[in-house]
């Protein structure tokens, strides 16, 4: 049954992307067109997903729940951080930054979610959310930091304030503080919102799946670099967090919850970073792109394990 729903999700997202390739192949999504999608999914898309991830009742476990995978997602992006420091240490400053990014940041928006959704109920979707507030603040931070050039932003510490205010962490402190304080939001509202967000991952997809499409297919599968960054960010990290959190005795749905995010293949955000910061996304869409395909086989195994 797992085998099934991570198939499904994982089909899912091929499919659109292969719609987003065949949209750019035939002009539709045209050259230039994916960077004003790119600002279009970052900064109206991925907020509304966030903020809507928040629209539950309130209950003082879940929340205790919600707080310990806010906890424990941090201190492994802080752990994942510093080991692609490491394990891509000798490559070159043209990839190093993709490479990095990939291996720090799954797809656990996009595809974990839903999955989670599928996978464990209504209470894997609330504390996945939590796990994307990690996701936001680290993407904007130190994905942001590493993707663009400090002293042409104006500083680290300009660059750092513009990271913790753009328009996905407010998100965050908007969801939280409605949240806790059991704010009312009418059903509109919520409709719109989740409209809104629901279009982040097609579009996502789509974004990728046009940029692949500027390049020839055999150029994508014969890059070994690829097949490094997808084996750490689908096989070493996952199992690295299982075996922590299954030594710290942490609870079932906790760990359950954030080893099936840290299966997820590479963020989306990789690709659509790279192009923003004009880094070689193509590298980035690659990485995105073999890691969603492995993950048909990997994440099924991982989850398994759980």
């Amino acid at each position: 049954m797992n085998f099934e729903i991570v198939f499904g999700q994982v089909l899912i997202l091929l499919i659109i992307m292969i719609v987003g390739v065949i949209a750019g192949k035939t002009g539709i999504i045209a050259d230039g067109a994916s960077k004003k999608l790119s600002e279009l999914l970052l900064y109206v898309t991925n907020p509304m997903l966030v903020l809507g991830s928040f629209f539950f009742e309130y209950s003082a476990e879940k929340l205790k729940n919600g707080l310990m995978v806010l906890l424990l997602a941090t201190g492994f992006y802080f752990l994942s951080i510093f080991l692609s420091s490491i394990l891509f240490r000798g490559f070159s400053e043209k990839v190093k930054p993709i490479m990095r990014f990939s291996a720090v940041f799954s797809n656990a928006a996009f595809i974990g979610l839903p999955m989670m959704k599928a996978l464990y109920g209504p209470d894997g979707v609330f504390l996945g959310s939590f796990y994307i507030v990690a996701f936001n603040i680290f993407v904007w931070t130190f994905g942001y930091t590493m993707y663009g050039n400090a002293k042409e932003s104006g500083g680290t510490l300009k660059m750092m304030k513009k990271a913790l205010l753009n328009p996905a962490v407010i998100a965050v402190y908007a969801g939280v503080v409605i949240f806790v304080l059991r704010i009312p939001v009418p059903n509109v509202v919520k409709s719109a919102v989740s409209y809104i967000g629901d279009m982040t991952m097609p579009l996502s997809m789509l974004i990728i799946g046009a940029l692949i499409s500027t390049t020839r297919l055999r150029n994508l599968v014969n890059d070994v670099k690829v097949y490094y960054v997808s084996a750490v960010r689908l096989i070493l990290m996952p199992l690295l967090a299982y075996g922590i959190l299954y030594l710290l005795g942490v609870r079932e749905i906790v760990t359950s919850v954030i080893v099936t995010a840290l299966a997820m293949p590479v963020a989306a955000t990789t690709t659509i970073f790279a192009e923003l910061f004009d880094k070689d996304s193509i590298f980035a869409s690659k990485a995105v792109m073999l890691s969603t395909i492995l993950s048909i086989i990997t994440a099924p195994l991982i989850v398994g394990l759980l």
